[in-house]
This record gives C-alpha cells, structure tokens and sequence, in this order.
C-alpha cells in the first residue's frame, strides 16, 4: 500500500485542530484580561456622527447672503486623547439672500480632509482642525453652479459626556463668485459622534 496510513493522517489532522483551538482559546483569554480602559481607547480608533449648526457668510460673500444652516456628516479616524486624528467631512450650507439683493439664495455643498491635533486640557479638549477639501456653489437665482479647491482651519472644544464637540471653523473656497472672488464661510457646529 502506497502512501500512509489513514490513522496517521487522521491523527495529524487532530492535532492541528488541537493547536488551532488552543491558540483560538488563548487570544480569548489575552483579549479579555486586557483592562477595560485600553479596550475603550481602542474603540475610539474609529468613529462616526452627524454635525449641524449655523453657517457665517464673510467678505465677498457677506455682501449679498445672511447667516445660513449648516449640516454634514463626519468620519473621525484616531480617538480622543490620542496625538493625531483625520477627519473626513462631507457639509451642506444654505445662505439666504440678503434684503435688496438680486443674488438669490446660495447653497455651497463640500468635502473635506483634515487634520486634528490636541491643543489643551484635560483629555485634550480643546483641538485645532486643519485640511483642504472640494466644495461646490449652486446660486438660487442668477448664475451658474460652480465647483473649486478650498482650505479649512479652525478651532474645536471635546464634549466627553455628548461624546460630541463645539467647532468653529473658517472655510476659503477659492474663484467661485464674480470676478474669480472667493467663497468664505464660518460653519459653528455641534457634533455627535456614535
């Protein structure tokens, strides 16, 4: 008879499944001896949520628009207390028209990448944000839609009992009004996170 015997076979097969279910057991254990604070950091590593707020039409566009809406959704990567985090934001922005303008309503919708870096206090409350991002202007009456570049830097204060925020944030969308005049807008929002 060529080859080995079944019972041999067989015996190799169990002990394998013996090693694989013993390390199986083991990683268990590890995971659950682990202190509950270093589990809840962990969970931090990534997180989602819902921002809304007040929308402060500046310069250029201040001339015709009023104090708007905000609402976006966010992705966080890095949690609270850690060195540095990503943002990724995606914002709607609606500008009523000023009395005596002939511009129309505004809406300005965007996407941003940013950086967040701990400043001060306790657990890191408060944080700079900084990142660049894509944004999109649809006039309500006159004009056409418009599509560019933009910057974002601000300043942010972590809520741990809302597991939210309070952020103001300056935003430069670059040659989307007349004369290839820029866009400036300061969201202030309040953020969840889940």
């Amino acid at each position: 008879m060529r080859g080995k015997p079944f019972s041999v076979r067989r015996d190799r097969i169990f002990n394998r499944m013996r090693i694989s279910i013993s390390m199986a057991v083991a990683v268990v254990l590890i995971a659950m001896t682990v202190p509950r604070g270093a589990r809840a950091q962990g969970d931090d590593l990534f997180s989602w949520g819902v921002t809304a707020g007040a929308a402060i039409p500046t310069n250029y566009l201040a001339k015709d628009h009023k104090t708007g809406v905000n609402a976006g959704i966010t992705m966080a990567f890095g949690g609270v207390g850690q060195m540095l985090g990503i943002r990724v934001d995606g914002m709607f922005n609606q500008f009523g028209a000023k009395s005596g303008s002939t511009a129309g309503s505004a809406r300005i919708l965007g996407g941003t990448v940013s950086l967040v870096l701990p400043l001060i206090g306790d657990r890191d409350r408060v944080y700079v944000i900084g990142g660049a991002g894509a944004y999109g202007m649809r006039p309500g009456v006159t004009g056409q839609s418009s599509n560019d570049f933009g910057l974002n830097g601000g300043i942010g204060l972590w809520l741990p009992g809302l597991n939210g925020f309070i952020e103001a944030r300056y935003h430069h969308f670059y040659r989307v009004l007349a004369n290839k005049r820029p866009a400036v807008f300061i969201p202030i929002t309040v953020g969840i996170l889940f």
